[in-house]
């Protein structure tokens, strides 16, 4: 009877060791859940942040405890002590704390190759992890989590800059200068020449040619960190009140020791921020020039940094946004003429950075900014003169005050807000003379460049000039100005900046859907000449352009333009007219040819003009078929000429 007795008790207790074993497993799993952590409120935004970042598929255990069963033994005590805080809410005196350790990260499945395979770029930055992790830095030994914060702006274990920054570029009377230079040299970080071609064309300005002539990247950014990462006492005294621990404030060795090697302590919570990033300067801002040059500069920095002018929305010049300062244009460096000077800028400013060619593009905005500002005084004064009306003459000062911000301000700091001020400046003459009721028509002026995209910042002007091309004049104010063309219509940056891609095909393709002799002439301008007969004086227009038949008779079939061969001659014409057109154009060839042959031994002054003829003739006139009695004529004329000299240098020789 006893013995059925504690057969039946050890069978309870059996039982119910089995019952607590399946709980605590039970308990085991359920807590090791991410879904359980928001159990408790304050975790809330940790598990929010961690849905949303990169390791939303890795369970909050995998990294909260250190791997192996001693790990998942450890941190489960721990969870119970931080439920038992959480009732007890003693945590409303602590905020929530935990720390990673590098096993953690570094575990089969996870990180485990990083150090192997260490190098990432992030940000533009070529970053080792090897080093970092491995040796020393600054005389402290790094831990993952010392650049990966747990929680940074509501993302996960993202990268802290800061904690970069406050490394590369914290002056401690502790720390070598050579240590220091090598840490807060750009080139530490900065690997331009590792970076991509996809990464490196997310940057606003291609920095190809900066690596090609190795140019200091401090010769364009001037002032890019701010701030000392200075360590306030007081800051101390969040965490801290005894006398013992706050006696060693000027410890650094035992305080990095404690709070980055041994505990996962934020960098930020002790030191003040460094910030590392392009500064700009500001229109209202002291500048080091002023020193000396009080206010003598305010129209420069005022169109350099485009501020807002009278209604205007201001432009900044890219160079102002990407942090340069006037030093970086303004100061000749030993490269160029041997010692460092303030001068005033030249080319050569412009090409030390951009390359060769970009002095073009500084000499196009003068040229195109002066001419328009000495427009704009004529017409001020034109208007001046008619005006008397108070309010009327508010607008003329503010057209004057436009012109002089622009010519002291030299419109090359910003040749595109320049060109919209000036436009401004013509609006305001406009209304005032509407105010007064003042008839007078101002030109057609078109003074904000139409030039699409960010091509304007530089290419402001470009409407001005025009381009022989495909055997025509390539008119900028007509396509980009008049009709809007967009630039990369027909350029393109793929492969070189610029690089002009549309063929002429790619011209026709746009011109030929006008189809009238009107267009034709507009590009085929030497083709017309000959047919019409004013490529030369003296000379006979075709007689089929006296009979009216015009470019598009001959040259479009079923709507669409083609370069005919001489059966087209066959609709109008009867049976053989296209046999005595092969005629006149071996004609024609063969006396193109003789002529060429001549020319080699002609040593006149007009050479060239004679060659410029032929070459025209030889290209245009459809080897005589635009207007074959003119063409002989003038060949054969040239032939005579080129003919004499001959004959009468073979008689000196004689």
């Amino acid at each position: 009877m006893e013995k059925a007795k504690n057969k039946k008790l050890f069978l309870k207790i059996g039982l119910g060791f089995l019952i607590f074993l399946f709980f605590l497993a039970f308990s085991a799993e359920f807590t090791s859940r991410p879904s359980f952590c928001p159990t408790c409120h304050y975790m809330e935004p940790f598990y929010e942040s961690w849905k949303t970042s990169t390791h939303k598929d890795v369970t909050c255990v995998k990294c909260h405890f250190p791997p192996g069963l001693a790990g998942t033994v450890r941190g489960k005590l721990e969870g119970l002590v931080q439920v038992v805080n959480y009732f007890a809410r003693s945590y409303t005196k602590r905020k929530p704390w935990a720390e990673i350790s590098d096993e953690s990260c570094l575990q089969s499945g996870c990180h485990e190759t990083r150090l192997l395979k260490g190098k990432v770029i992030y940000k533009g930055v070529v970053f080792d992890h090897g080093p970092h992790l491995e040796e020393m830095r600054r005389g402290k030994k790094l831990r993952c989590t010392s650049c990966h914060s747990q929680i940074v702006q509501g993302e996960h274990i993202t990268v802290t800059e800061t904690t970069c920054f406050l490394c590369h570029f914290k002056r401690d009377g502790d720390v070598e200068f050579a240590v220091y230079k090598k840490l807060s040299n750009c080139q530490t970080c900065h690997h331009w020449e590792s970076i991509p071609k996809e990464e490196m064309s997310k940057y606003r300005f291609d920095h190809s040619e900066v690596i090609n002539r190795k140019i200091d990247c401090t010769r364009c950014h001037v002032t890019t960190v701010i701030g000392d990462g200075f360590v306030p006492k007081e800051n101390c005294y969040s965490c801290h009140f005894d006398h013992a621990r706050l006696s060693q404030y000027e410890n650094t060795e035992l305080l990095h020791k404690v709070h980055i090697t041994e505990h996962k302590v934020e960098c930020i919570q002790c030191h003040l921020t460094i910030q590392h990033r392009v500064k700009r300067i500001s229109p209202d801002e002291e500048l080091e020039c002023k020193s000396c040059h009080t206010d003598e500069h305010k129209n420069q920095v005022f169109l350099f940094a485009g501020k807002d002018l009278n209604g205007l929305r201001g432009h900044p010049n890219p160079m102002f946004e990407a942090g340069l300062q006037c030093a970086s244009c303004h100061v000749f460096h030993e490269e160029l003429i041997g010692k460092a000077k303030v001068k005033i800028a030249k080319p050569q400013s412009c090409e030390v950075c951009h390359g060769k060619g970009y002095a073009r593009l500084l000499r196009l905005w003068e040229e195109s900014a002066n001419k328009k500002i000495e427009e704009l005084k004529r017409q001020v004064q034109v208007v001046d003169s008619l005006v008397n009306v108070p309010s009327a003459r508010t607008l003329i000062e503010k057209a004057k005050n436009s012109i002089l911000i622009v010519e002291s301000g030299k419109a090359v700091h910003n040749i595109t807000y320049s060109d919209q001020i000036i436009s401004k400046g013509y609006e305001y003459l406009a209304e005032a003379l509407k105010i007064a009721g003042v008839s007078y028509n101002l030109p057609k002026y078109f003074a904000t460049s139409k030039v699409p995209s960010e091509c304007a910042n530089c290419h402001t002007g470009i409407e001005n000039i025009s381009k022989a091309i495909y055997g025509t004049t390539f008119s900028h104010a007509k396509h980009v100005q008049e009709n809007g063309l967009k630039c990369n219509v027909c350029h393109s940056n793929a492969r070189k900046h610029g690089e002009l891609v549309l063929t002429k095909d790619g011209c026709n393709s746009c011109h030929h859907r006008k189809q009238t002799a009107q267009d034709c002439k507009s590009c085929h301008r030497i083709s017309a000449e000959i047919y019409y007969g004013t490529f030369v004086n003296k000379a006979s227009p075709d007689i089929m352009s006296q009979a009216g038949v015009e470019c598009v008779d001959c040259h479009i079939v079923n709507a669409k333009v083609i370069k005919p061969n001489e059966t087209v001659c066959l609709n109008c014409h009867g049976s053989g007219y296209d046999k005595m057109a092969l005629d006149w154009k071996d004609e024609v060839k063969k006396l193109i040819g003789e002529v060429k042959n001549l020319s080699a031994n002609y040593n006149g002054k007009d050479k060239d003009e004679i060659l410029k003829v032929v070459s025209e003739v030889e290209r245009w006139s459809a080897s005589g078929l635009h207007n074959y009695n003119l063409v002989i004529e003038v060949l054969q004329g040239v032939k005579r000429k080129l003919s004499s000299q001959t004959v009468s240098e073979k008689l000196k020789t004689y």
